[in-house]
């Protein structure tokens, strides 16, 4: 390849995975400056999201605030790979030797944003093992809080990777916002003016998709279900809002869930029993793309569909004893046509209990690239 021209040579490398391209990168100098380059690391993030390849599915130890559970991995996370799902690896995460609990806030082209509760906000690629700590805040507010959400994201307009912070605050009995943005160009955080008149139920990150991080949410501070859904423009940092779905029957709904299906924002409700787990996805419009009888489980996820893309993987749980409930979740291949859970994986290595999954598509992007060298532990500043 040494004698090819470089459009071919970017080309040939583009296909080949993370794993590889860190092997070639020790063939020549030549090879390394051309792989460590942004403009391949994009070509390269580009073709695997275009052709749905090079993806990691990601279990993290600490769940979703969708189901809480005591039983939990004390902060380990798993990756395994989409193809295979056959083997888990335990990462090496910034928190892994921190107390707390240590969600993941969401993945963004190969980036993952997770919190720890007792050390804040770190970025960190999985695949290059590259990771920044964010600065602390907030400490100098007394008042009480009442919700804090975060979310995570990539705005493509400025090519920038931010952080979305989200504080409801509770004063003599009025809830007020303050909303505040990381972002890795400037290293730091700012705080942001904006009107925010809705209320937040649960305290459930944002989920990206399009440009933007979306929030379900109340406009009436008297409801025990959200009623539509916020989504915040990373580029313009303004909210705006997006209805939710037609729901035959409101008054069945128990919870609601916003998710990322293959780049796309879906939907997802639990109601009263039997009713099935049905998900939409926003393309334009909302679409009900699944429906899942009760019988596959009480909340489904869905992950990513098959290469064939006639099976979908979903991550279920089905409500049973508490001391039964270690064995709930399970991960199955979905067959959309049957309606019918088809085959269920298992993954070695990775031990039982409560969990969150998403997927992350395994990339090159350098946090090093956006916020300065030597980007590994090092914290960034508050303005």
């Amino acid at each position: 390849m040494a004698g090819l021209p470089t459009d071919i040579n970017i080309d040939i490398l583009s296909r080949l995975s993370i794993k590889c391209l860190l092997r070639f990168k020790c063939a020549s100098k030549s090879f390394c400056s051309l792989i460590d380059s942004q403009e391949f690391i994009k070509i390269h993030l580009k073709r695997s999201i275009e052709t749905n390849t090079n993806l990691s599915l990601i279990l993290s130890g600490t769940p979703a605030p969708i189901l809480l559970s005591s039983r939990y991995w004390g902060g380990k996370i798993f990756s395994t790979s989409l193809d295979s799902l056959n083997l888990g690896v335990e990462l090496d995460h910034p928190f892994k030797n921190c107390k707390g609990r240590t969600p993941i806030i969401d993945s963004c082209n190969g980036l993952i944003a997770l919190k720890n509760d007792e050390n804040g906000i770190a970025f960190w690629n999985p695949s290059t093992k590259e990771h920044l700590i964010l600065p602390k805040f907030w400490g100098d507010l007394k008042d009480k809080v009442h919700r804090v959400v975060d979310g995570f994201g990539y705005d493509a307009v400025n090519d920038d990777y931010k952080v979305f912070r989200l504080v409801q605050f509770v004063r003599e009995n009025v809830e007020y916002t303050e909303v505040s943005v990381y972002s890795l160009r400037s290293n730091s955080w700012r705080r942001i003016r904006v009107d925010f008149p809705y209320y937040i139920l649960h305290g459930w990150d944002g989920t990206f998709a399009d440009g933007h991080v979306h929030w379900l949410v109340t406009n009436n501070p008297k409801d025990d279900i959200e009623n539509l859904i916020v989504a915040f423009n990373l580029e313009s940092e303004e909210f705006q809002e997006v209805p939710l779905p037609h729901l035959e029957d409101k008054k069945n709904v128990l919870v609601m869930f916003v998710g990322n299906f293959s780049g796309c924002l879906y939907f997802s409700c639990l109601c009263n029993y039997p009713q099935p787990v049905d998900i939409w996805v926003l393309k334009g419009c909302w679409t009900k793309a699944f429906s899942f009888h009760r019988s596959v489980g009480d909340y489904v996820k869905a992950l990513a569909y098959s290469k064939s893309e006639d099976k979908v993987l979903v991550d279920k749980f089905k409500y049973g004893e508490e001391d039964d409930d270690i064995n709930r979740w399970e991960l199955y291949w979905y067959d959309p046509q049957s309606q019918r859970a088809a085959d269920q994986v298992a993954i070695h290595g990775v031990p039982q209990g409560c969990r969150d999954t998403l997927v992350c598509v395994d990339s090159l992007v350098s946090l090093a690239a956006y916020a300065g060298r030597g980007v590994a532990g090092r914290e960034g500043r508050m303005s």
